[in-house]
């Protein structure tokens, strides 16, 4: 590691636990420092520059920010009980961000500057670089989108070319679940031969961040942080999506990117959900500039008004006809299934247990563990329906209700009735796709394994 930045002071403290807190103290200075044991990040040993002791690093709000963003702070400690270096001690960087034991390395930082309030630059200049200064992380290219478009152009003008040439990289990405969206749609959409799984440790900066939240990195400020310190390497499971002939990505909701002239029926490759009725709905209705001032809210909002259209009329009841494929036992053996009902309301199937911090759309969901579930339930009173995903917020108790679908399957598909698009609208990871009159969507779990994200070891 490189000469790390001034500690506070340089004062050296002792140390000691004390509930929840460390007691850090100078009898010198009568200095005192009182740090809470779960804002420590980690404790780095001096030998290389004071031949003695550590560094401990921790986290500490900015109180002069008003983004409450944090700071990361270092005091060095004479010594440290065995119990507080029990999993904090970096003796050396993990393999992820370590240029000396692997010069071919890159390291790559995103910074999606659209992505929820749009704070994502922020965090990089007043978090991120203060601990690659703490621990000598020093080369690395920084990338700021410029359009939505702007990730997607990444990947398949470095990311990829670099893990086809076996080139290790992992990517810092500051963003919401659009932009790992894209490194995913873009990575398995390539033709080409994946050699080396890059990292994506994720700082989640967007609005609903389904997929951080799913895998524990909103849980406590320094989780990202943990991640990229001392995070495990694990592969990221994946959906496929596929339509009939001449589905096309909407063009007067959010920008979509345009589709790939290799793919004449469009398939998109997605890590969150797939869904269809009022969630895909108040997904494009919300996407607006004047929506995403209210944060995570606009999608109630949007909700509301679906629900409970302006003009006093009758929600709409979704017509479609929907074929389930599950698996009944150990030898693959799957079993085709036509739901008997035609109208819908709610159609949802997902790869994460939650699509806000509090909204557990699949309790049943674990990280990572590669399970498609769907979620569905017809058509209903609409204040019926508030109720039922109002209880989502209440650790998954929707799934209870006898109306709702709730399983595990393999793949399923939807045929269309609808002959308004509007009604047609689908969500994939966000993405807003329109399906042709009488036409169809078949999502089916993708079995290859190209991208790995860096999850957190909380202490």
């Amino acid at each position: 590691m490189s000469e790390q930045p001034t500690p506070l002071g340089q004062t050296w403290f002792d140390c000691a636990t004390t509930g929840d807190s460390v007691e850090c103290s100078d009898a010198n200075t009568k200095s005192q420092i009182l740090v809470p044991i779960q804002d420590i990040l980690c404790l780095i040993p001096n030998n290389r520059k004071y031949a003695h002791g550590y560094t401990m690093l921790f986290i500490q709000k900015n109180a002069c920010s008003p983004n409450s963003t944090w700071n990361v702070e270092g005091v060095l400690l004479r010594s440290a009980p065995s119990k507080l270096l029990s999993g904090r001690l970096l003796s050396d960087l993990p393999s992820h961000l370590n240029h000396s034991r692997d010069r071919d390395l890159k390291l790559h930082i995103i910074i999606s500057t659209a992505s929820g309030r749009g704070t994502a630059n922020i965090y990089f200049n007043q978090t991120l670089q203060q601990l690659f200064d703490w621990i000598g992380v020093e080369q690395y290219e920084v990338h700021q989108t410029h359009s939505p478009q702007t990730i997607t152009e990444l990947c398949h003008s470095v990311f990829i070319p670099q893990a086809e040439a076996g080139v290790p990289q992992t990517i810092v990405l500051l963003s919401g679940d659009g932009g790992i969206g894209d490194i995913i749609d873009s990575f398995y959409g390539t033709q080409k031969g994946i050699c080396t799984m890059p990292n994506i440790a994720l700082v989640p900066e967007g609005t609903g961040n389904a997929l951080a939240t799913s895998t524990g990195l909103v849980t406590h400020p320094k989780a990202p942080l943990i991640a990229l310190l001392r995070g495990k390497p694990c592969p990221l499971p994946v959906f496929v999506a596929t339509f009939s002939d001449g589905a096309n990505y909407v063009q007067d909701g959010p920008a979509q990117p345009p589709l790939i002239d290799e793919h004449p029926s469009l398939t998109i490759y997605g890590g969150i959900v797939a869904s269809w009725g009022i969630h895909a709905s108040l997904v494009a209705d919300s996407d607006s500039v004047e929506y995403r001032k209210f944060g995570a809210d606009r999608f109630k909002m949007a909700a509301e008004e679906l629900l409970f259209p302006p003009d006093g009329s009758e929600t709409h009841k979704y017509s479609g006809t929907i074929t389930l494929t599950r698996r009944v036992d150990q030898h693959n053996f799957n079993h085709e299934e036509i739901l008997e009902h035609k109208k819908h309301m709610y159609v949802l199937v997902t790869l994460v247990s939650n699509l806000e911090k509090d909204f557990m759309i699949s309790p049943e969901s674990a990280a990572l563990d590669g399970s498609l579930r769907i979620l569905r339930f017809g058509p209903m009173e609409p204040q019926r329906a508030m109720a039922l995903l109002s209880a989502a917020y209440r650790n998954g108790q929707h799934v209870q209700d006898d109306e709702v679908m709730y399983t595990e399957i393999e793949e399923f598909r939807i045929d269309f009735h609808e002959a308004d698009k509007r009604w047609r609208r689908v969500c994939i990871d966000g993405r807003v796709i329109v399906a042709q009159d009488k036409g169809w969507m078949r999502v089916q779990k993708e079995r290859r394994r190209l991208v790995n994200i860096l999850l957190p070891d909380l202490i």
